[in-house]
């Protein structure tokens, strides 16, 4: 596994961010379908701080990013607790969280799951990091 940083300007990283995105079974804040054209926009106004196709065996597989609000999020289209060990074991050592904000951002990295990804929760659970909140959103 290797981590390959997005060139917002490679339409093939473009286009295979898409593809990720359209085939992950776990989402939080993407909760609707989008196009590729409002898809490129997206990854060219590039909102995240860093920002990683994970690549297995010459197929990007997923994504892993940092926020500027020291959130690590993490998308596969392949449930694999060995590669989510990895890829964060990999990001947590390439990077350092950014100074906390108070009441905007926390001195540690966080990790938000969908609570039906098993797989990443278990893999969570072996890196031994503390579980410090249960989130819910109101819907109309």
């Amino acid at each position: 596994m290797e981590l390959v940083e997005v060139d917002t300007n490679k339409v093939n990283h473009i286009r295979h961010l898409y593809i990720i995105l359209t085939k992950r079974k776990f989402n939080i804040s993407h909760n609707y379908k989008t196009n590729y054209k409002n898809h490129k926009e997206f990854v060219q106004n590039h909102p995240y701080r860093f920002w990683y196709l994970i690549l297995e065996k010459e197929n990007y597989i997923g994504v892993v990013y940092l926020t500027n609000q020291n959130v690590v999020g993490i998308n596969t289209i392949k449930s694999s607790k060995k590669l989510y060990l990895n890829a964060l074991k990999t990001i947590i050592k390439m990077h350092r969280p950014l100074e906390p904000i108070k009441s905007v951002r926390s001195k540690f990295f966080t990790i938000n799951v969908n609570p039906e990804n098993l797989i990443l929760i278990e893999a969570i659970k072996l890196l031994n990091l503390s579980h410090i909140q249960n989130t819910y959103i109101f819907k109309n």
